[in-house]
């Protein structure tokens, strides 16, 4: 009876300890994990995240004046929204004129924006840090732009992943020392690069460049002290095997590329930024000539129309980055504009190389 008594006294002990068992607590802060791909992939689908939103208040989003810049707010908004659904974010998102932010409501909410550079350098440090994301360069706050940063990060990272330690650099004759900004980056002890300016006619300046002209050189004299035929193909230069075409326009990029291509350049790896643009980019001449762009994807609803698809892009993954540093979550988060790293302290981005 005693050992009967005992067993369910035993019994009892262990039901009410698993009953009353703490549940397993909610880890706040969520990593995603890193891809190891530099082209567009898809975005970060991030579905998960709904478990741990602890944030609920509203996302104010300090757009530019529609009225003065209408193109640009018009698809900057609809980026926003496509993003807001997407990700079902169910927070509440008003949308206010940059000029007329009031701090002290931006404050008690997620402030996205402003993106003039005078409002930024303004309120840059005066707002809580995890409840902001800027729209330009800043210092304290986060932020991404449109700025040249992102891409210079995304080529610079790629070739020193490639071990790349001399580059060639095509400038038109023209273009403004900066919209050159990479070259400040790229040069140090270890890394050198041959560069050549192009004007008006860049034909015999680019055959040079490769020293094609030189095989064709060398070629004659041999051709001339042989009394069989000699079979010939020049050759390019072989000391480096990445070009970058600093471009006065995106025609001037589509002729300087073709020249690398007719003078035997098959094999460079062309590259070139377009930070500076506003045109619709030619789908068919890029491919043609196999140049990488660094840039946001063209996969998105507005595909190589710079002006809109940019636009467009910033807007998305302003509402995106802003959801997942509202919600804690950090590393890798991939855009339509680029590729981010974030952590507590800090936010990095990178564009895309396609």
């Amino acid at each position: 009876m005693i050992k009967k008594f005992v067993f369910y006294l035993l019994l009892s002990l262990i039901i009410t300890s698993c009953s009353t068992a703490p549940k397993e607590s909610v880890i706040k802060t969520q990593v995603l994990q890193k891809i190891p791909k530099d082209e567009f992939i898809g975005v970060t689908e991030i579905g998960t995240i709904s478990v741990v939103n602890n944030y609920k208040k509203s996302f104010i989003v300090a757009a530019p004046d529609h009225k003065k810049f209408s193109e640009f707010s018009t698809y900057f908004q609809l980026g926003i929204l496509a993003a807001k659904e997407k990700y079902q974010i169910e927070n509440e998102v008003n949308f206010v004129s940059q000029e007329n932010l009031d701090l002290k409501e931006a404050n008690q909410n997620f402030l996205i924006g402003p993106i003039s550079s005078e409002l930024v350098n303004k309120i840059d440090g005066l707002l809580v840090n995890n409840r902001a994301l800027l729209l330009n360069d800043s210092r304290e706050n986060f932020s991404i732009s449109l700025s040249e940063k992102s891409q210079n990060k995304a080529l610079s990272d790629y070739l020193s992943n490639k071990a790349v330690n001399r580059i060639g650099f095509i400038e038109d004759a023209s273009i403004e020392k900066d919209k050159k900004s990479f070259k400040n980056i790229w040069f140090n002890d270890e890394k050198d690069a041959i560069t050549i300016e192009v004007g008006e006619n860049p034909t015999e300046r680019i055959e040079n460049f490769l020293d094609v002209s030189e095989s064709k050189d060398r070629f004659n004299l041999i051709d001339k002290a042989s009394f069989s035929k000699v079979e010939f193909v020049p050759r390019s230069r072989k000391d480096f095997e990445q070009i970058v075409i600093f471009p006065e326009d995106l025609n001037r990029l589509y002729e300087i590329a073709s020249l690398v291509r007719f003078n035997y350049g098959l094999d460079y790896e062309i590259f070139s930024f377009t930070s500076d643009f506003s045109q619709k980019i030619d789908s068919n001449e890029i491919s043609l000539h196999d140049i990488s762009l660094i840039d946001h994807t063209y996969e998105n609803k507005f595909g190589y129309d710079l002006t809109k698809s940019r636009s467009f892009c910033l807007g998305f993954d302003a509402m995106l980055i802003s959801f997942a540093i509202a919600n804690e979550v950090n590393g890798e988060i991939r855009g339509l504009l680029g590729i981010y790293e974030i952590d507590s302290e800090k936010l990095t981005s990178k564009s895309y190389i396609n």
